[in-house]
Formats: structure tokens, C-alpha cells, sequence
């Protein structure tokens, strides 16, 4: 069994339409479906808003409380 690029349902190793969503799948080079990773760069976006968001959220606690 593989699996739907879009929705990761189960799929035949002769479906050319995902059971679940209905899209039609095509076969990568390999002739496996695979999920594809998230780029480094989306990864360290997402580090970096995590991080920001975490110092105004205690930024915005930490004067609430006059501490600064």
C-alpha cells in the first residue's frame, strides 16, 4: 500500500485516484508516493516566529506586572 500525496490516505499500488479526496495521483519517478519534507528554511521561519512569539507574550506579562 501506498499512501495520497494530498490527504495520506491508503492507496493501491495501481490507483490513479485517491479513494478518499478523489484527486488524481501521479507516479513520481521512483513510482512511490512519498510525503515531501519541509524545507529548511520554512523550518527555520517557524522557529524564529515561535520565538518572537514567545518573547512578546513574556514581554507583555512581565510589564503587566510593572516589573519593567
Amino acid at each position: 500500500m501506498n499512501e495520497c500525496p494530498y490527504c495520506y490516505a491508503k492507496v493501491g499500488p495501481q490507483d490513479s485516484v485517491c479513494p478518499k479526496c478523489g484527486r488524481e495521483i501521479e507516479r513520481w519517478q521512483t513510482g512511490f508516493y512519498t510525503r515531501q519534507p519541509l524545507g529548511t528554511k520554512k523550518k527555520t521561519a517557524v522557529r524564529v516566529v515561535l520565538v518572537i512569539a514567545v518573547l512578546v507574550v513574556v514581554g507583555g506579562f512581565a510589564r503587566a506586572c510593572h516589573l519593567f
